[in-house]
């Protein structure tokens, strides 16, 4: 079976998003307010230089909390996007889906993923806290920050359909998710590249207009991915020939 193209997938992407932009940006937004709200009192508890040590111990406890919760609320927005793809309804508020329904699964999900992106951040964590930047050891630093942005983009290279296969597997556990969304990526990395280049161009003008772009940009960028989720799953639907499907008033 020959691979859809990632002009193909952005394609259907768009096509898929018609008619449903308002609701797709509804629930990415929600999720960036409720980042901002439930970060604010710890950014706040922190940024001052009177912080204690325990005040230091508390921020942190609690980013690593609003980091596991956020991840569930992306994995509620993924279920959105499949939704769409299937032709059933979606509305904002759907991006709660996994926090009502199965949330020790997600949440267990979640602080797996958590545990990887750890162990791939350590070395940098390492030269920020513990050597600490400076001209004297700037070799060690740099050699423990590349060290961590190699073993990051491995990471965002080998379970990007994570949270995907977690969502639509229900049956398998958490970690039996982790190796089958490392196999789906098996001959496909290099396409998931040239869609990750393709959306450069949106993500600078995303950035240049403040961020208020990425309300726009994220659900395209989001739907092509599920597109190619789909498509690898052998699950996608020709937009095409399917019949529209009904929304939400």
């Amino acid at each position: 079976m020959n691979k859809l193209r990632s002009k193909e997938l952005k394609r259907i992407a768009r096509q898929n998003l018609t008619g449903n932009y308002q609701n797709m940006m509804g629930g990415f937004l929600l999720i960036v307010l409720i980042s901002f709200v439930i970060d604010l009192p710890f950014s706040m508890l922190l940024d001052t230089v009177y912080a204690t040590t325990a005040q230091k111990i508390m921020y942190y406890v609690a980013e690593i909390l609003i980091s596991l919760i956020m991840s569930v609320l992306q994995i509620g927005l993924i279920h959105m996007h499949i939704m769409l793809i299937n032709r059933k309804p979606v509305r904002a508020t759907d991006v709660f889906f996994c926090i009502k329904n199965h949330s020790d699964r997600f949440f267990g999900g979640a602080i797996l993923y958590f545990v990887f992106s750890t162990i791939a951040q350590a070395p940098m964590i390492i030269a920020r806290i513990f050597i600490g930047f400076s001209y004297e050891k700037i070799m060690t630093d740099i050699a423990l920050i590349a060290t961590s942005a190699i073993l990051m983009i491995i990471l965002s290279l080998t379970l990007p359909l994570y949270y995907y296969v977690l969502i639509t597997n229900e049956q398998l556990s958490v970690f039996k998710c982790l190796t089958k969304a490392v196999s789906l990526m098996k001959g496909n990395i290099l396409r998931l590249i040239y869609i990750e280049l393709s959306f450069i161009g949106m993500f600078v003008l995303g950035i240049l207009s403040l961020g208020i772009g990425f309300l726009w940009i994220e659900p395209y960028y989001q739907q092509t991915i599920t597109c190619m989720y789909m498509e690898i799953t052998g699950k996608l639907p020709d937009p095409d020939t399917d019949p529209v499907f009904d929304q939400y008033v």
